[in-house]
Order: structure tokens, then sequence, then C-alpha cells
């Protein structure tokens, strides 16, 4: 029984959290023992919270409210203006000068770079056109060869020189529609300032000019699909040596001929 009183003293001190560590700490192992002291404890809690409102309410003075607010201000480490303004908005954040400059530089940085990657990108593309459109070309010109070697109306002349007829030849692949091939051998090299020119002899009328050519250290030369009047019917081929370029009509000596 001594040892309940020794605590019934703490109750309502206990209660009110106003018991130093050491009490509160021996009263605590005494209560988890002690039945009766618990449900005393409860009622003394009880008591404790009625005392709050069996008190009259009675407002602070106005400089006592006020002494208050003021302590709570200088004692919060941060304002509510400085939250918020912790927070600043994108746009007030590109208001700052310095960052504004640094922004705007990075974005045309960035522009000038794609501008840049476009202006490669651009040039490939044009010089892939440029060498497919080379391609397309060169594809047509070998089909147009093989066209006009393969065809049954193709004429084929041999040309050989009239006085020599076991030197330098040539050969013709001719026909009205798909246009004409010479190809010759052993022919040595032409004269500065001349080069071997080869005509389509008509039927009728005056011979036409079917290309120039220069021939390579083997003696090889040729003409391939020159320009020609359309439908022009063959009765020869020659090769005559005439000035560098070309002229309208023959000349100079023939240095090959075939008849058709």
């Amino acid at each position: 029984m001594s040892e309940h009183l020794q605590f019934d003293e703490d109750l309502e001190l206990y209660a009110l959290g106003a018991l130093d560590a050491d009490e509160r700490r021996a009263f605590a192992t005494h209560l988890a023992s002690c039945a009766m002291c618990r449900q005393r404890l409860a009622a003394a809690q009880q008591r404790m919270g009625l005392l709050g409102t069996a008190v009259q309410q009675i407002a602070p003075a106005p400089h006592v409210k006020q002494m208050l607010l003021q302590r709570v201000r200088e004692e919060s480490p941060v304002s509510p203006v400085v939250v918020a303004s912790s927070r600043p908005s994108f746009w007030a954040f590109l208001k700052q000068p310095v960052l504004a400059w640094s922004c705007a530089a990075l974005i045309g940085a960035v522009a000038f770079g794609f501008a840049d990657k476009n202006h490669e990108l651009q040039g490939r593309l044009n010089s892939l056109t440029a060498e497919m459109q080379t391609q397309q070309a060169a594809v047509t010109n070998d089909r147009r060869v093989a066209e006009l070697l393969n065809s049954p109306q193709t004429q084929r002349v041999a040309l050989k020189q009239p006085t020599d007829a076991s030197r330098p030849e040539g050969k013709v692949y001719y026909q009205q529609k798909q246009g004409l091939l010479f190809y010759a051998s052993n022919l040595p090299a032409a004269p500065s300032n001349h080069v071997y020119q080869l005509w389509l002899v008509p039927t009728e009328g005056a011979p036409i000019p079917a290309g120039i050519f220069q021939t390579n250290a083997k003696g090889e030369g040729s003409v391939v699909l020159p320009q020609l009047p359309a439908g022009a019917t063959a009765k020869a081929f020659a090769v005559t040596l005439e000035p560098a370029g070309g002229v309208p009509l023959p000349t100079g000596p023939k240095v090959l001929i075939g008849l058709v």
C-alpha cells in the first residue's frame, strides 16, 4: 500500500507530463505491473482534461498577441514571402538578362546547327541525284548500244584503206532508227591540229558528218551514237583526215571507206 501512496502524489503530475525523466521512468515501471495505479492514472488524465474546459476563456490583450506574432515571425526559419518567391515562373526566369541571353545563344546555336546539317544533307542529296542521273544516262546509252548491235536490221560495214587492205580498218553498225556505232583499229595518231572524221554517204545528197575521233596508243578509235538525221539511208561510210573540230563537208584525204 505504501508503494501506491508513493506514486499517488505523482498521478496528476504524470498526467500533465510535469515529472522529470527519472521520476517518469520509475512511475512507468510501476504502472507496467500495477493495474490499480493504471486505473487511477486514467481517472487523473480525465480530470486534467476537464480542467481546460472548466477555466474561463479570456482573450489576450492586443499587445500580447502582437508580441507573440512578432516572436513567431522572428523565429520562423522561412518566411511566407521567401517560400512564394522560391518558385519563380519560367517566364520570370527568362526575364533575368544574363539567363535570357544565354538561352537565346543556346537556341541560336541549335538552330544554326540544324541549318548547317540541313545544308550538308541537301548537298549530299544533290550529289547523289546528279550521280543517279549520270548512271541512268549511262544505262540508257548501254541499252541503245546493245539494241543496235543485236538488231537484225543493223547494217554491218567493214571499212579499209583503199590502197592497203591489210592495215587500218573500221567497222560500222548502223540502223536508221537506233543510230550508229563505229570502231577503228590500227590507225596511226592524227597529225597535229587534225582529227579523224566519220561520214555517212547517203543514197542521195552530200555526205553527212557522223562524228570526229582520235586514236589511242594502240591505234583504236570510236564514234558512239552520233547525232544523225532521222531515217537517212546509207550507201557507204568513210573516214577522212580533217582540221581539228571537224568540217561540214569532207576536204581531206580518205583514210577508210566501206560500201553498204
